[in-house]
């Protein structure tokens, strides 16, 4: 696939906000289905395969099969199928449940467009159609089946996964203020390579094409699991999520339950390191010490010591302070999610 940039698209691309939960909840589930070239994802395809049989916490039978049903029939089984909207939002929110909120409250006429769009490039099961009339109780229904997945799939490792997408969205932060959105493009992975004006991304799709962001420009957003290309010629901006890979390898992603923070405790102290994964995200001093549970006064006093060693860097705007990572800081934190991680 070759993505075609005018100098209104270079001048409009811009990197992603907060990972969205939803979105990796959507991804993991075609790496449940495609083995190939993912031997480190085994051991997660067998917990997720477990996990998915087991009864759920208060339930007296296995997850079931009519929820599950939803969420895998809709879910992408090709990276070269689109991924409805619905399911891949660019804008993250805090939670899960945050975002299926929001997807219950999509207007009738986004969503029928959104699955029009994707059924004429794939097929879709039958009770999309009530989805896309507005039926409620099927919206509920889908939404039930990816929480009921997310419990198993994704939940258990969202603290490593976030720590990493964050730690990767601060060093193209750092990337863009250093050299500009052409030395972000250069470094996306193996994958894809910058060839100004046009960006080469090697697929799975047999047929090459060509996509011409026409000005509106291209959104990067880290991804777990997958990449995803954009397909949707109606996509306001179209969303790029390139893959993120720590220095371990690809299974680094799904390391341990607790993430780099247990590694990161023993060195930094264990709220200094909850402060350091919170910072990832680029945020004042009052949301630091919501996120992590400290006064404004200790989450300040910690983003000081982490100041002076080099790891945060924070300006002032007004009477706030915003706290961002430097290069050493990011670092920091993909290595400690790459040693956390077992060996493949």
């Amino acid at each position: 696939m070759r993505i075609h940039f005018t100098l209104t698209d270079l001048a409009r691309t811009r990197i992603a906000g907060r990972p969205s939960p939803l979105a990796v909840t959507t991804f993991s589930a075609f790496r449940l289905v495609q083995r190939a070239g993912t031997p480190g994802l085994d051991g997660w395809r067998r917990r997720v395969r477990a996990g998915l049989a087991a009864p759920a916490p208060g339930a007296g039978a296995g997850l079931p099969p009519a929820r599950e049903a939803y969420f895998a029939q809709i879910a992408p089984l090709d990276p070269a199928h689109p991924v409805p909207r619905f399911l891949r939002p660019h804008i993250g929110l805090p939670t899960l449940d945050e975002e299926l909120e929001r997807l219950l409250s999509i207007p009738r006429q986004a969503l029928r467009a959104d699955l029009e769009y994707v059924g004429r490039h794939r097929p879709l099961p039958r009770w999309t159609r009530d989805l896309a009339d507005g039926d409620q109780d099927t919206a509920e229904r889908l939404a039930a089946g990816v929480r009921d997945y997310h419990r198993v799939a994704v939940a258990p490792y969202w603290r490593t996964l976030a720590s990493l997408l964050a730690a990767d969205r601060a060093e193209r932060t750092r990337q863009l203020g250093d050299g500009g959105i052409e030395q972000v493009l250069r470094s996306l992975g193996p994958r894809m390579r910058w060839r100004p004006p046009v960006l080469d991304v090697q697929t799975r799709a047999e047929i090459e094409y060509d996509y011409h962001l026409g000005g509106r420009g291209l959104l990067l957003a880290p991804g777990a699991f997958s990449s995803y290309v954009p397909c949707d010629p109606d996509d306001e901006q179209p969303t790029l999520y390139y893959e993120v890979v720590a220095d371990a390898g690809r299974h680094s992603l799904l390391g341990t339950l607790g993430g780099p923070h247990d590694g990161l405790a023993a060195l930094l102290g264990h709220s200094r390191a909850a402060v350091l994964e919170v910072i990832a995200d680029g945020v004042t001093t009052g949301q630091l010490a919501r996120r992590v549970g400290l006064s404004q006064a200790s989450a300040s006093e910690h983003a000081t010591v982490l100041r002076r060693a080099g790891l945060v860097v924070t300006r002032r705007s007004g009477r706030s302070s915003h706290h961002t990572l430097t290069a050493l800081g990011s670092e920091l934190l993909l290595h400690a999610a790459a040693a956390a991680a077992p060996a493949p």
